[in-house]
């Protein structure tokens, strides 16, 4: 495959091999195969809402075994102490997970458990 670049407006453009040249604009530019993966990895696209609620789901799995009682019950040793900050923490998450949005979003920080 060859990749070819605007350098003017950043426009991309690909053709597998084989295929005419000339379906390629005339100011685009062939670029190796080096300057394409470093001007790739440059090109980093926003998560999509599809993106965000599956890392959301994600996360309230990881953390799905600090809602069951036991696991906070004093009378069982050891028990997590800090339940209600897992609470918060899934409500935002929930949140999101229910009204996904697009874009780069700021994530809580999932407590760290504490034990007694």
């Amino acid at each position: 495959m060859k990749t070819y670049k605007d350098l003017n407006n950043n426009l991309w453009a690909y053709e597998e091999d084989g295929s005419q040249d000339s379906i390629i604009p005339s100011d685009y530019v062939l670029i190796t195969d080096a300057e394409a993966d470093a001007i790739r990895l440059t090109l980093i696209l926003p998560p999509t809402a599809s993106d965000n609620k599956a890392t959301a789901s994600g996360l309230l799995t990881a953390t799905d075994w600090t809602t069951i009682a036991d696991v906070a019950s004093p009378i069982n040793s050891p028990y997590l102490t800090n339940q209600a900050e897992f609470i918060s923490y899934r409500n935002i998450i929930r949140g999101i997970a229910v009204n996904p949005t697009v874009g780069d979003l700021t994530w809580p920080v999932v407590p760290t458990e504490v034990w007694a």
